[in-house]
Order: C-alpha cells, then sequence, then structure tokens
C-alpha cells in the first residue's frame, strides 16, 4: 500500500549546502500547511525542497496543493536530444619522397533540442569536449573544452560551436602529430546533475566523468589515466630542444 506523505511529515535527509541559495518562496500542501524553502529539483512523483538551514526534505506532488503542483511540475527537467556536426578541413603537402604533412582545421557544432512539451525556463550548461590522439604515445588529448549556459526561455533549440582547432601531423617513417578523434557533450541543470549525454564513441561514454572534469591540454594514457601536461622546460632546455613537428591552434 502506497502511503502519501504530507508536506510536515516527511523523511528528511540532512544535507548543508554551499552553494548559493535560490528564491525562497512559500509551498502549500492541501491541508493548508505550509513550509519555507527553495526548489531544488523535481522528480517523477516528488519535489525536493531546501530550507534555508540547508535541510533538504522530498514532498510527494499529490500532497500538494494544485497551484504548487503545477508549479513543480513546470520545473520537471526536460527530455532532450543533442547533435554535434563537425566540419573538418584537411589538406597535405608533400616536402619529398619520405616527408608528408597534413594539415587539419576542426570545429564542431553543438544544437540541444528540448523534447519534451512541458515549459521548462531554468537555466542549464552544456559542456562540449572535443578528443585528439597524439600519433606517437597513443595517448588522448583534449583538444578544446567549452562551457555554454543557457535556457529554453526563449524557444526549444539552442546551438553553439567550438573555436576553431588547428592540428598539423609529421609522417616521416614515423608519424608524429596530433590527430583528431571525437567528441563528448553532457547538458547539466543548474546543480549539476546531468540530464544528457552524448559520445562519439563508446569508450570516451565509460570514461566521461574523467574526461569532462579535464581540461584543454590535458593528456590520458590508454587507461585513461592523467600523465599530462608536463610542466614547460626552462629557457635553457628550450634552446637545446628539438622543434616540435605539430601545433595546436587554440
Amino acid at each position: 500500500m502506497k502511503v502519501k506523505r504530507s508536506l510536515l511529515c516527511l523523511a528528511l535527509t540532512a544535507m548543508f549546502v554551499g552553494s548559493v541559495r535560490a528564491e525562497l518562496r512559500v509551498w502549500t500542501d492541501k491541508g493548508g500547511k505550509t513550509i519555507e524553502a527553495e526548489h531544488v529539483r523535481t522528480l517523477t512523483n516528488e519535489v525536493v525542497l531546501r530550507r534555508a538551514d540547508g535541510t533538504e526534505i522530498r514532498v510527494s506532488l499529490d500532497t500538494l496543493s494544485e497551484r504548487d503542483r503545477k508549479y513543480a511540475i513546470l520545473l520537471t527537467p526536460p527530455r532532450i536530444s543533442i547533435n554535434v556536426s563537425t566540419d573538418t578541413d584537411r589538406s597535405n603537402t608533400g616536402i619529398n619522397r619520405r616527408t608528408q604533412i597534413q594539415e587539419e582545421e576542426i570545429q564542431a557544432e553543438v544544437t540541444i533540442e528540448k523534447t519534451s512539451s512541458s515549459p521548462y525556463e531554468e537555466p542549464l550548461r552544456a559542456t562540449l569536449v572535443l578528443i585528439g590522439e597524439t600519433e606517437q604515445s597513443g595517448h588522448s588529448l583534449i583538444l578544446e573544452k567549452r562551457n555554454e549556459k543557457f535556457s529554453f526561455s526563449e524557444g526549444s533549440e539552442v546551438r553553439f560551436e567550438s573555436g576553431k582547432i588547428s592540428l598539423r601531423q609529421v609522417e616521416s617513417g614515423k608519424e608524429r602529430g596530433v590527430e583528431y578523434k571525437g567528441y563528448i557533450v553532457a547538458v547539466m541543470d543548474k546543480i549539476g546533475e546531468r540530464l544528457e549525454l552524448k559520445c562519439s564513441k563508446l569508450e570516451y561514454e565509460k570514461n566521461a566523468e574523467v574526461l569532462l572534469s579535464g581540461s584543454r591540454g590535458t593528456v590520458y594514457d590508454e587507461d585513461y589515466k592523467v600523465v599530462g601536461p608536463k610542466k614547460k622546460p626552462n629557457k635553457e632546455s628550450q634552446q637545446n630542444a628539438p622543434k616540435k613537428s605539430w601545433r595546436r591552434g587554440f
């Protein structure tokens, strides 16, 4: 038998949250009892509220007044679809019989669409990560990372682009340089809950947490453990070091 919980007879989860407080409002249940709290998230059958002291409570939607129930439903996270298209320009130059230079310029465009019909105007954040691979070591490298804040307050579709990335590879017996390999895109709500994830490779999906937490220039080994970037050499070692055979245009 399903037991409905009233607004003031709840299972409490004691959590102190140091983030910035949202606006407090008065919530009313069907019996007229009230509580002042901020909205945290709306789940399938309940709403999570946070009191001014940081205590979180879960309230069954069925126990709320009709006005507050409708308000909570309007804040239910939407269903989202993500589409990523990449524009890649390549050129090859032959230096001699043995040496070839390949240059790439890559730019990605992300389209995020709200596919559910209910209005949703809460702020969201999309994170785009473009990933390359070093030819000599086979390590993965974050070429570009972009965070985009948006909302669906003015429509059901949002688009944004990455910066243009320039890569160079030199083939002379052994390939040297970096090659673009794919992407990962995640959409999070205002408290960091992931709503949707899209990756160009299954291995990126399996290692999504690691890749999303990295920054531009982070290098990973085959097990997606961080191995770089390494510290910059001093001036003396820079003078004696051979010139790099590839460049990143970012």
